[in-house]
């Protein structure tokens, strides 16, 4: 009887302390980025090599969407994103897609397809830069303010929630005297 009560304590110490380690595993997990909240400032080197931090564009609204090739919402949302980038010019608006789990020919194959976007793509492919937003799925889209902080976050598509994606872009213009309300 009393091996029986020196092995149920033995038992009770080791569930508690598994329980501590998963609390401590999960403490060390990267919190996804909020509404908010300040996002990493480095994603990564442009097609062209040129490294991105987002602080470089600061006084602009800046979108950074994170995507694949296979994936068909994502692809639905590029063209979208090019527009707004076109329409609000470069010196107010910089979108940023960052690809993530693809193959590098895949990657460079779909850049052919959009060679005439005027929007930073940069290719993740360690995921190093989603896991620091806590992106889990895609396409995942964070709008930030002229101040750094994330104004706005969106997961998944849907084509009938491009006029409040528009809205909000156009709140920050506004709101930063990006452009004027006439």
């Amino acid at each position: 009887m009393r091996k029986y009560r020196l092995i149920c304590k033995l038992c009770d110490h080791i569930r508690l302390s598994l329980v501590l380690v998963c609390l401590l595993v999960g403490a060390a997990a990267v919190a996804a980025v909020e509404v908010g909240d300040i996002p990493p400032d480095y994603l990564g080197k442009s097609t062209n090599k040129t490294k991105i931090h987002l602080s470089e564009s600061h006084g602009k609204i800046r979108i950074v969407t994170f995507w694949a090739t296979w994936c068909a919402p994502c692809l639905k949302e590029l063209p979208v994103l090019n527009a707004l980038q076109k329409r609000g010019g470069a010196e107010r608006i910089q979108v940023i897609a960052v690809n993530i789990n693809d193959r590098q020919n895949d990657f460079r194959r779909a850049l052919r397809k959009l060679e005439n976007y005027e929007i930073d793509f940069v290719f993740d492919y360690k995921k190093s830069v989603a896991k620091k937003y806590g992106v889990e799925g895609i396409p995942h889209m964070f709008i930030i303010d002229v101040d750094g902080r994330v104004a706005f976050r969106h997961v998944g598509y849907k084509e009938e929630e491009i006029p409040t994606i528009v809205g909000e872009i156009n709140s920050l213009l506004l709101k930063n005297g990006l452009v004027s309300s006439e």
